[in-house]
């Protein structure tokens, strides 16, 4: 593989997670579903698996939650020509509440939580895909991730 193929691949993973962070923030779970493969798997508490599964519980999350996830330092570790894996660290805001439904700022106290992804990507017919992601938090605000009813 020369440098133009791996600059390629590790520019189309990092792209995975910047896609990521949008469609999750903006509730576009149609889409965010589409960056996975078939048989994935996306670990942010129980583990999902597959497809249907990660869309199902997507569109199960509370319209009452605004979040904005803020990514650095992605690292993509080319594998082959068909994986790689790499990791995007992650600081997370979020708040759930009524405020959420709202067109204007919401006080903020501080980050719900700061971590990390864990990912394997692998190339598809369709393009390259999550096969794997899993988050992992180093420090969180457990009263940023109370469970209102829907």
């Amino acid at each position: 593989m020369n440098e133009s193929e791996r600059a390629f691949i590790e520019h189309a993973c990092t792209n995975l997670s910047i896609s990521y962070a949008r469609h999750v923030d903006f509730k576009e779970y149609d889409q965010l579903t589409e960056l996975f493969e078939e048989n994935a798997q996306l670990i942010t508490g129980a583990p999902l698996v597959g497809k249907e599964s990660i869309r199902k519980a997507l569109h199960g999350r509370t319209d009452k939650l605004r979040s904005r996830h803020v990514l650095t330092n992605i690292y993509v570790e080319v594998i082959d020509q068909t994986h790689a894996k790499g990791i995007t660290y992650l600081t997370l805001y979020r708040h759930i509440g009524p405020e959420s439904l709202e067109a204007k700022p919401i006080l903020l106290e501080g980050p719900a939580a700061v971590g990390h992804y864990s990912d394997d990507y692998i190339l598809t017919d369709t393009g390259w895909c999550f096969a794997r992601r899993e988050l992992e938090f180093a420090f969180q605000n457990p009263g940023a991730f109370t469970r209102p009813k829907k």
